[in-house]
Order: structure tokens, then C-alpha cells, then sequence
């Protein structure tokens, strides 16, 4: 008898609440031997039973998405157009405006999200679950963000006093230019090629940085609900 992936039928578990798990991951089953299979083949019944879970996923945990994009967008276009002292035109508004369209809102973001999770679940899979779901989404937009963007904001950036200085700041670091501004022992570092491989980078570093806090924020809840069973079961063991 067939069954569908084993992680996702995991995921799919872990995103229900305890009321629901059963009926649900019972009916999807069902229809996956039943139905899917028969008519579509192994591969493709796989295929829909994964659309059935990200479904499920979106529908319970997009409004953490949006504003997580939401924040990454702004964050970016305003770290990009900048004064050209290299001042950020958020620099007179409070502390917590710009600390909240920075990672640091993403990551508050990543602990809702597991903290929302956890709560709806009643287990700390599904905050793991939630948090790691919103770190791959928002990932992947980084990365078509990026790639739309590229061209025309390093067309803004170039002519930015700020961004030049930067670019010479970083590709001449290590050895110094000559008089000429260039390095003979080392090959001409173009700007466009400089910021693309910036971005690389931060994107690497952003997606590595959001796994490690689903990771984290998802242990943490795991501890709290182990806690949290533990009152329970004293609450309601017999003295």
C-alpha cells in the first residue's frame, strides 16, 4: 500500500493542532491511496500531497510572511538609496523604526512565528515547523528580490559617493592601489561585479542566520513545552 513522503506526512503533523491531526492527515491519506495514486501515478500523488501541506502551512502562517518581506524590502531599498555621506535618510526617526526594518525584525519575526506555533500546536515541532517554513520563504524571496533588483539599484549605487567608497574600501584593502588606482598583481575588481557578489554573500549569510534562529527559537520552545508538560502532569498527579 502506497504512503505518501514520510517528511512530509511529518510536517503535515506537526502543523495541525491536536484536534484536527487525526481527521486531516487521515483524510489526505486517504485520498492519496485512494484517488491520487490510481489515477496519477506514485510521483505525481507525491507531488499534490506536498501542495496539500505547503497549502496548509500558507493558510495558517502567511500573515508572518508578508510583514518578514515586508521588512527585508524596505530594509534593502533603504540601506541601498542613502545620502551621499552614506547617511541613512532613517537616521532622525526613532531607534526602534530602523531596528525594526533591520534583521533584528526578521529574527523578532522567527520567534513569533515559533511562539505562534508552539501555542497552536501544543507541541514544539510545530513552532519549529512554522519558524523554519517562514525562514525558506523568505529566503527564496531574498533571492528573486535580489535578482530583480540588481541591475538598477547598482545603477543607483554607483553614483553614490558612498557605495564608490566602499567598493575602493573593500577591493583594496588587502593590497594597496598603485598611483594610478589600480593594482598591477591583481586584476580590476568592477563595481558591478563587487556589489553582485556583495549581495551573494548576504544572502548566504542571511539564509544561514535564519536557519540557525528556527533552530534555536525551536529548541527554546521545545524546553518550554517540556516544562510546561512537566507542571501539568505534577498538577495533576495524585499526591
Amino acid at each position: 500500500m502506497p504512503n505518501p513522503p514520510e517528511v512530509a506526512h511529518a510536517i503535515l503533523r506537526a502543523l495541525l493542532p491536536a484536534d484536527a491531526r487525526e481527521s486531516v492527515s487521515g483524510d489526505l491519506l486517504e485520498e492519496y491511496r485512494d484517488s491520487r495514486v490510481p489515477a496519477a501515478g506514485e510521483l505525481r500523488a507525491d507531488l499534490w500531497y506536498w501542495r496539500q501541506v505547503g497549502g496548509i502551512w500558507l493558510r495558517d502562517y502567511w500573515w508572518l510572511v508578508v510583514p518578514a518581506v515586508l521588512v527585508l524590502v524596505v530594509g534593502d531599498i533603504f540601506n541601498t538609496f542613502r545620502a551621499p555621506s552614506g547617511a541613512s535618510y532613517l537616521d532622525g526617526l526613532p531607534k526602534i523604526v530602523p531596528a525594526a526594518i533591520s534583521p533584528l525584525g526578521v529574527v523578532f519575526l522567527l520567534a513569533l512565528a515559533t511562539a505562534y506555533g508552539n501555542w497552536r500546536t501544543q507541541r514544539w515541532g510545530g513552532g519549529f515547523v512554522a519558524a523554519l517554513g517562514v525562514s525558506v520563504i523568505v529566503w527564496l524571496f531574498m533571492a528573486a528580490w535580489g535578482s530583480a533588483t540588481f541591475y538598477p539599484f547598482a545603477q543607483v549605487q554607483q553614483s553614490n559617493p558612498y557605495w564608490v567608497q566602499a567598493w575602493h574600501w573593500s577591493t583594496h584593502r588587502a593590497a594597496p592601489p598603485t598611483v594610478l588606482g589600480l593594482n598591477p598583481d591583481t586584476p580590476d575588481e568592477t563595481f558591478l561585479r563587487w556589489i553582485f557578489w556583495d549581495n551573494v554573500g548576504a544572502l548566504i549569510i542571511g539564509g544561514i542566520a535564519m536557519l540557525v534562529a528556527s533552530f534555536v527559537f525551536g529548541g527554546i520552545g521545545a524546553i518550554l513545552g517540556e516544562i510546561r508538560s512537566h507542571w501539568r502532569r505534577a498538577a495533576i498527579s495524585p499526591e
